[in-house]
C-alpha cells in the first residue's frame, strides 16, 4: 500500500521531532502494510515557509536511515500546502513541492472551520497550469460539513479527495466520521493517508482503520484507494474518470437534507 500523507520527517513541522521517532513511525507504518510513504510536511505562506530543498534533503536522510535500519520502505517527498491566494504564483517560482516531486498533484489543506472565498479561484489557477489539486482530509472541514454539496461540485471539476484514516475511527469527532463514511459510500474518496504525526500507541489502530475502509468499499475499491490510484499519482498520470462520472448519478446527487438523511439509515 501507499500512504499518500504523513508527517514523518523529523524537525520540519508538528510531526516527528527527531530521527529516532521517525524510524519508529516508519516501522509501524510498514508493519501496517505500507510499502511506500509520502512525507508531506506542512508548508505555509509567511516567514516560516518550508522550502522544497529542505524537504528533499531530509527525505533523503530518512530514506538512508530507514535502509540502514532494515525497514524495506520507499520514502518519497511531498508537502501539505495550507491554501493561500497566490499558490499558482508560488508554483511558477518552484516554491511548492508536488506529491512525489512529479509536478502533477499538489496536496492542499483548508482551514478546519471554513472554506476561504478564494478557494475555487486557487483550484482553477492551479488546474490551468496543469496541476491537479488533492484536498487533504475534506471530511474534517466544518465548511464542507455545513455545505457538503461542495464536494460534488469540486469532484465534477476534477478535484481529488484524500481521506484521513483516523477520521473513520472518530478521532476527529462524529461529524468527520459521518462525512468520511458517506464519502466512502459515495465513491468520492480517491486516496488514503494516515496523516501520521507521531508514534502510534496502539498496534491495532492502523489495521482496524484499514479494515473499516475495506468493509465499506470492498476489496476492489480498497485496492484503488491504497494502491492503484496513488501509484498513478506517483507516475504523474491522470486518475480514471469513471468515479467522477458515477457521482453524477441520481443515488449520489443529493440535496442537503437528503445528504444528511443518508447518515440515519
Amino acid at each position: 500500500m501507499i500512504d499518500i500523507h504523513s508527517h514523518i520527517l523529523p524537525g520540519l513541522d508538528d510531526g516527528a521531532t527527531k530521527m529516532e521517532e521517525t524510524l519508529v513511525m516508519v516501522r509501524q507504518l510498514h508493519e501496517a502494510g505500507f510499502n511506500t510513504l509520502l512525507a508531506t510536511p506542512h508548508v505555509m505562506e509567511g516567514k516560516d515557509f518550508l522550502h522544497p530543498e529542505d524537504i528533499l534533503t531530509v527525505t533523503e536522510q530518512v530514506r538512508e536511515r530507514a535502509a540502514e535500519a532494515g525497514i524495506p520502505v520507499e520514502v518519497l517527498p511531498g508537502s501539505e500546502n495550507y491554501i493561500f491566494p497566490d499558490m499558482a504564483k508560488w508554483v511558477d517560482a518552484g516554491k511548492l513541492l508536488t506529491l512525489g516531486n512529479k509536478g502533477k498533484y499538489l496536496l492542499i489543506e483548508l482551514p478546519m472551520l471554513e472554506i476561504p472565498q478564494y478557494t475555487d479561484q486557487v483550484f482553477f489557477e492551479l488546474q490551468v497550469k496543469g496541476l491537479i489539486p488533492v484536498l487533504a482530509h475534506p471530511e474534517r472541514n466544518k465548511g464542507l460539513s455545513d455545505d457538503p454539496e461542495r464536494l460534488l461540485e469540486w469532484a465534477k471539476r476534477g478535484i481529488v479527495f484524500q481521506l484521513d484514516l483516523r477520521s473513520l475511527s472518530g478521532y476527529y469527532g462524529p461529524q468527520a466520521k459521518r462525512l468520511a463514511k458517506l464519502m466512502l459510500n459515495s465513491k468520492l474518496v480517491r486516496l488514503l493517508g494516515t496523516d501520521a504525526h507521531r508514534v502510534n500507541r496502539s498496534d491495532l489502530s492502523y489495521s482496524e482503520a484499514l479494515q473499516g475502509v475495506k468493509d465499506i468499499i470492498g476489496e476492489a475499491g480498497f485496492q484503488e484507494v491504497t494502491l492503484k490510484n496513488p501509484q498513478l499519482v506517483l507516475e504523474g498520470k491522470l486518475l480514471p474518470s469513471d468515479v467522477r462520472d458515477y457521482i453524477l448519478n441520481e443515488p449520489v446527487k443529493m440535496r442537503k437534507r437528503g445528504f444528511w438523511n443518508m447518515f440515519r439509515r
